[in-house]
């Protein structure tokens, strides 16, 4: 493709050199011609005036435009041959001019505000299409991610992070925290009433091992009559007990329970000897090589579930990233204040960008003109402008005869 281009902007470059030298040579001829027959013919003057300007604007232009870019006719005139001879100053100039004229904040806010980048950028997401590409490349991000990734290094800043937040807590007084959290709404009876419920199934479950227990421990020569008899005096009396309790909120229970959960709560907060005791059972659980296992187990259980999610494209992780990103853009349609902050956002991060490495930039075109061959350079410029120099040519040819022109009559009438 670019060598395409090239050969079309080599063809027109030809053309025009073609088309302006053609000039001046037709100018030429025109001179020889006009200054024969000016002798027989006094008003053919102003031919060859016209002509023989036109020569001098043609040569003057001509050797303007290639001394440019090379020694007219190989001759090293002074100050002939500019852009081979100052390339890398002239790629350092032109790395401080987008510098200070591309690269300015002024210049770099107006034109984001002028783009209207938030507005844009919600417009795009919030197209389905868009939003579905953006879930396909997150996707195949997290799934590359994770294929590379190092799970011991994970595991292990899992585990560290796991153990640092548990160090950080006091577990007696969160655990009083959260009951009292608790009873504030008044949550008491249903607390007792699913004690209630708990301790009436565990007694139905253990019947029969209660029975054994109280053979056990009664005397062989009781009969076994009087054994169940204890048992299911025992059961009774605790069956009646519980549906008391559950059935009767002024029941003494009640306020019992309420006295020893306020007690139980007042010590998990400020008694000191609780808190310690709360501390040690945390440095047991710590220790515990559980605790290792459940680190490296969550890590794997997730890298696992996103390894299959992120890996099906029908999968509900690209759903919600794509129903993600559409929402996201609808909020900045709607939501102008939010909009406001994303511009203001945006060109903080372009102008701190710009500020940190606009001179960077600006060396980087130096360096890399600087390593560019001077004639190689050159001729690289002359394909780029050089059509429209011979421009310049054309130009001086029909100025420079106009001129020539009107001095001759001017002198005309002087005399």
């Amino acid at each position: 493709m670019q060598l395409r281009e090239n050969s079309t902007r080599q063809t027109d470059l030809d053309r025009m050199k073609q088309l302006a030298t053609g000039l001046l040579i037709g100018v030429a001829i025109l001179f020889i011609i006009a200054l024969v027959l000016e002798r027989r013919y006094p008003w053919v003057g102003f031919i060859r005036a016209f002509a023989e300007a036109s020569m001098v604007g043609a040569l003057a232009d001509w050797f303007a435009v290639t001394a440019l870019f090379r020694h007219p006719l190989g001759l090293p005139i002074p100050h002939t041959a500019i852009i081979p001879r100052r390339k890398d100053s002239i790629g350092v100039s032109i790395g401080r001019f987008i510098e200070d004229n591309f690269l300015s904040e002024e210049v770099l806010i107006g034109r984001l505000r002028a783009q209207h980048v938030s507005q844009r950028a919600a417009g795009a997401l919030s197209q389905p299409d868009v939003s579905a590409q953006i879930a396909r490349h997150a996707t195949t991000a997290i799934n590359n991610a994770l294929q590379v990734i190092n799970d011991a290094d994970v595991q292990a800043l899992v585990e560290h992070s796991l153990v640092a937040r548990i160090q950080s807590i006091q577990p007696a007084p969160l655990l009083g925290r959260g009951l009292a959290a608790v009873l504030a709404g008044r949550r008491q009876p249903e607390l007792v009433y699913e004690l209630v419920k708990v301790t009436a199934n565990l007694l139905e479950e253990n019947k029969e091992a209660i029975r054994i227990k109280i053979r056990e421990e009664t005397p062989w020569w009781l009969p076994r009559t009087v054994d169940r008899h204890i048992s299911e005096r025992l059961f009774d009396t605790v069956e009646s007990t519980l549906h008391a309790v559950s059935v009767d909120p002024n029941h003494p229970f009640h306020d019992r329970f309420n006295t020893l959960l306020y007690e139980f709560i007042e010590r998990l907060q400020h008694d000191p000897a609780t808190i310690a005791r709360g501390e040690v059972l945390k440095d047991e659980l710590l220790g515990n090589p559980i605790v290792r296992e459940f680190s490296a187990s969550l890590w794997l259980d997730i890298k696992a579930a996103l390894l299959a999610q992120s890996a099906n494209p029908d999968s509900a992780l690209q759903a919600a990233i794509e129903r993600a990103v559409r929402q996201f853009g609808d909020l900045l349609l709607r939501d102008d204040v939010l909009a406001d902050k994303i511009n203001r956002w945006v060109e903080r991060i372009v102008v701190y960008t710009s500020q940190e490495y606009r001179h960077q930039f600006g060396q980087l075109i130096a360096h890399t003109v600087s390593r560019w061959d001077a004639e190689a350079t050159s001729q690289k410029i002359e394909l780029q402008i050089g059509r429209d120099l011979q421009f310049i040519r054309i130009n001086g040819t029909v100025v420079g005869g106009l001129a020539g022109l009107v001095i001759y009559g001017v002198s005309l009438l002087l005399r």
